[in-house]
């Protein structure tokens, strides 16, 4: 019988990161600085990255209403035309405007769908 996968550990989230081109050597610790203190993830033994109920929420959430914000290639594709703009390859002004519709439309689509997300925060989550 074949059992999942363990949690990742910091090093392995850093090579998947740098293999999806999220980041960059200055940046990724900090997104990982970020998801601890925001309570997605715990740093256990061995700096396996244990996830949190609150990251498990968030992520099942995103993927039942865009599955897109979840995958490491949206990330990457921004980060992507960033280095084309350090280049000189791309206009900045192009970029920024394809990003901010991109976004703006996923927006709308979430917040017009966030009904799912607050189910999933009701049945995990106690009422204070």
């Amino acid at each position: 019988s074949t059992s999942a996968p363990g949690y990742l550990t910091e090093a392995e989230l850093i090579t998947l990161m740098e293999k999806h081109g999220i980041g960059t050597d200055a940046s990724i610790p900090v997104h990982i600085n970020n998801i601890c203190e925001r309570n997605f993830v715990s740093i256990e033994s061995g700096r396996r990255l244990i996830p949190n109920t609150l990251g498990i929420v968030l992520v099942h959430g995103y993927q039942k209403i865009d599955p897109d914000l979840v995958k490491p290639t949206m990330r990457s594709e921004i980060e992507k035309q960033f280095e084309l703009i350090a280049q000189g390859k791309a206009e900045y002004h192009l970029v920024l405007s394809h990003a901010v519709a991109t976004f703006q439309a996923k927006f709308h689509y979430f917040t017009s769908n966030m009904e799912y997300m607050d189910q999933l925060f009701e049945a995990s989550f106690t009422k204070l």
